[in-house]
């Protein structure tokens, strides 16, 4: 009798052990699986593959151009015809691809570090519902970001819910960002990097090189929002006349140095 009971018992906890892990399919994936610049993703590691689903992931509630040590609410969706879901994001700036910002964990996931890089995933998965699944989480912006420019990079996992790795497919994606310059009440050190002028523009802005053969220039109006951006050389006529009048900011960088201007278009 003690024999036939322990082996009903070891058939339920086999059977259970398979249920649970089909509903936890995928499980909480290994950082560095974003497909950031180093990195793989869970079908280029050899685990999940096979799938033929289709569909998007994208993130929202990060704006183009953000604001220094600004927290901002991020969802991240997945859009598809699979079963199942999960995610893996994380943030790194454009010159070291080092962590850029603070990520906060959200209802049903987690935050982990490794290797510098810092990544925000499921702590379990979900199943899609009308075509659709989201997580929740928080960013909070660095007080500088090296170079001005991040990019998100986060990857989301399509599956079939059959508690294996199989018939799965991963979704990529990023999204750039840029940090909202400020302008000092005085004349900055590198005010002697270029020359911009006219100061009151109506279709014609020259910029000139001091002595830098090239570099790089991005416009933002008094909302942060970048509203053009152009490759430098050493002597520049940019036609503006399609920007809206008002007062904007040049941000200019050359060698790793900025210089942040301030002009007006009538």
């Amino acid at each position: 009798m003690k024999i036939k009971s322990f082996t009903v018992a070891m058939v339920l906890f086999v059977v259970w052990n398979i249920l649970t892990g089909s509903m936890r399919n995928p499980n909480n994936p290994p950082t560095g699986r974003t497909g950031a610049p180093g990195e793989t993703t869970c079908g280029a590691a050899g685990c999940h593959s096979g799938g033929s689903f289709t569909g998007t992931v994208a993130i929202t509630g990060v704006p183009d151009t953000i604001v220094a040590n600004q927290s901002y609410p991020v969802t991240l969706t997945q859009t598809s015809n699979a079963t199942r879901g999960g995610f893996e994001l994380t943030c790194l700036d454009s010159t070291s691809n080092a962590k850029c910002g603070t990520l906060t964990a959200g209802s049903g996931t987690s935050v982990a570090t490794s290797g510098g890089r810092q990544y925000v995933r499921q702590s379990s998965p979900k199943n899609l519902s009308s075509g659709s699944v989201s997580w929740s989480f928080s960013w909070k912006a660095p007080a500088s970001i090296t170079g001005n420019k991040a990019t998100f990079y986060f990857v989301s996992l399509a599956a079939n819910g059959n508690g294996g790795t199989s018939g799965d497919k991963v979704l990529i994606a990023t999204k750039h960002i840029v940090m909202q310059p400020t302008v000092a009440a005085h004349e900055p050190d590198n005010s002697d990097l270029a020359k911009l002028y006219p100061g009151l523009v109506q279709d014609i802005l020259h910029i000139d090189l001091a002595q830098a053969s090239g570099g790089r220039l991005a416009i933002f109006d008094m909302q942060g929002k970048e509203v053009m951006y152009s490759d430098l050389a050493q002597n520049n006529q940019l036609d503006v006349s399609q920007l809206k009048k008002g007062v904007h900011i040049a941000q200019i960088e050359i060698d790793g140095k900025l210089l942040v201007k301030k002009f007006v278009i009538e």
